[in-house]
């Protein structure tokens, strides 16, 4: 009898000192295993910002709002969450902004036609713009006749015509 009494209280013993430390664990303990389960590099960085912030946090708090702060961490929340977005946020899109802007193409009329030392095409438009064919590729052209400019990958531009199917690289002169 004594035998399953004082093996209970072993059990009993153990199980609570290891279910203790897990019922009085700090916050930031926590918030840093959290962090660490994070399996995207990026996410476990950001995770790992909002632990400092909340340290900083608490540095300058009283211990009980120190404790919000660290729940609001472990919930995925920065405590800066309340700011206005900071110009890094923005960084590395600013060109994709002013494309958004710009026309993709554009109408003209031609107004005058001349060609360069080595063949290739130089079509000044009505509105003033000159234009230079990047290649020595045949297109047909001539004045008063209306082509587009459009937009094309990595910066480029191509010359062309409703009616018909070929295209010429240009760049812009003037």
């Amino acid at each position: 009898m004594k035998k399953p009494l004082c093996l209970i209280n072993t059990l009993l013993l153990a199980s609570s000192s290891l279910l203790s430390p897990m019922l009085h664990a700090d916050p930031m303990a926590d918030a840093i295993a959290e962090c660490r389960q994070q399996q995207n590099a990026l996410k476990r960085l950001v995770c790992y910002d909002e632990i400092t912030v909340v340290a900083t946090a608490q540095a300058s708090a009283s211990p009980a709002t120190a404790s919000n702060t660290a729940a609001t961490a472990r919930a995925g929340k920065p405590a800066a969450a309340s700011k206005p977005a900071a110009p890094a946020d923005n960084f590395g899109l600013e060109h994709k902004k002013t494309a958004e802007k710009q026309a993709d193409q554009l109408y003209l009329t031609v107004q005058n036609i001349s060609y360069s030392p080595r063949k290739e095409l130089i079509v000044e438009f009505d509105n003033g713009q000159i234009w230079r064919q990047n290649d020595n590729s045949y297109y047909d052209i001539s004045v008063g006749e209306q082509h587009y400019i459009k937009r094309g990958m990595l910066n480029s531009f191509t010359l062309g015509n409703d009616n018909n199917n070929r295209t010429i690289k240009v760049r812009r002169v003037e």
